[in-house]
């Protein structure tokens, strides 16, 4: 049995990520945690215990549980499963939940990989098995993290002021935007929550190369995931990116072949993997499952240029 998962990307230095913005709201109903890497954490019940913490990861078809929590909760081994990170490919065993539950709603016989905490950083990563299908909120300026139904009323989601949509397309979660351009050229963009940088492939290297003659002399920067292993990536800098309605000015982007734009059937056309350190600029990020939607609200104005980039509507 052979499934994908990429998840945990980290990146050597990570650039200059900005400072997410403030909103002041009510108070939040999920309170989530961050883990070392800096990522939203939300707590879930396994077959009714619990609570254990959960990273969210976009970016990985499948979802892992720390071996310790497996053992603890006493989960039966069962088929073994590849699982597939950025650098290398590394063998687990898998175990099933019976439910896997957070707030009011559950994922029922479910089937995970086991890996060694040491490598995950939390109790586990939740992947596209379990989060497709709902509306999954980075709430960056109150510190939540929330996953609940596609609201039936669209309204809620118009006119709403400092909030851009983002139209995608895709299947089993795998939800692309192709009106994504990077320094005028047109590329494909997914978000990848688990990927603390975001990344290029080098069919995007190629192409900005070709537009406009790029410095010979590119930082390299060691990359990590959590199945072990090292390669590196060249830190490309990026004038502006746009992403539908939106657009960054300044900033880094990593350039690196990983596996996950292959797995995404992304490997031979230019395309932008949106990591944590672009999100975080903005108030909060929710991704409709349901709709096939991105959701980005503004931080509060200001004067982000001067700490080496900005987001606009």
């Amino acid at each position: 049995m052979v499934a994908s998962t990429h998840s945990g990307l980290s990146c050597e230095p990570a650039g200059r990520p900005l400072s997410p913005g403030s909103d002041a709201g009510t108070t939040p109903d999920i309170t989530a945690q961050t883990d070392a890497a800096h990522h939203l954490a939300i707590d879930v019940e396994i077959n009714g215990k619990g609570p254990f913490r959960f990273v969210v990861d976009t970016g990985a078809d499948k979802s892992v549980i720390a071996t310790d929590i497996a053992q603890a909760l006493n989960l039966v081994s069962g088929d073994g499963i590849l699982v597939e990170g950025i650098v290398r490919t590394v063998p687990a065993v898998t175990v099933g939940l019976e439910r896997l539950s957070f707030r009011q709603f559950s994922r029922t016989e479910l089937r995970v990989a086991v890996l060694p905490r040491a490598m995950l950083g939390a109790d586990g990563y939740l992947g596209l098995d379990v989060i497709d299908g709902y509306l999954v909120t980075f709430d960056f300026a109150r510190g939540v993290l929330r996953i609940e139904e596609t609201n039936s009323n669209l309204a809620i989601f118009m006119d709403q002021p400092r909030l851009a949509r983002v139209p995608m397309y895709g299947a089993a979660g795998h939800l692309r935007s192709i009106n994504c351009n990077v320094d005028g050229i047109e590329a494909t963009a997914f978000i990848d929550t688990g990927a603390e940088v975001s990344m290029g492939n080098t069919e995007l290297l190629a192409a900005l190369s070709r537009e406009t003659p790029l410095s010979p002399k590119r930082a390299i920067v060691p990359l990590t995931g959590v199945t072990g292993g090292l390669i590196t990536g060249e830190l490309v800098p990026i004038s502006n990116t746009k992403l539908a309605s939106l657009r960054f000015y300044g900033g880094n982007v990593v350039i690196a072949d990983l596996q996950i734009f292959g797995l995404w059937g992304l490997s031979k056309t230019p395309a932008l993997l949106i990591g944590m350190n672009y999100l975080r600029t903005f108030s909060s990020v929710a991704i409709d499952y349901s709709r096939k939607e991105a959701r980005f609200k503004l931080a509060e104005a200001r004067d982000d240029r001067t700490a080496g980039g900005d987001n606009s509507a």
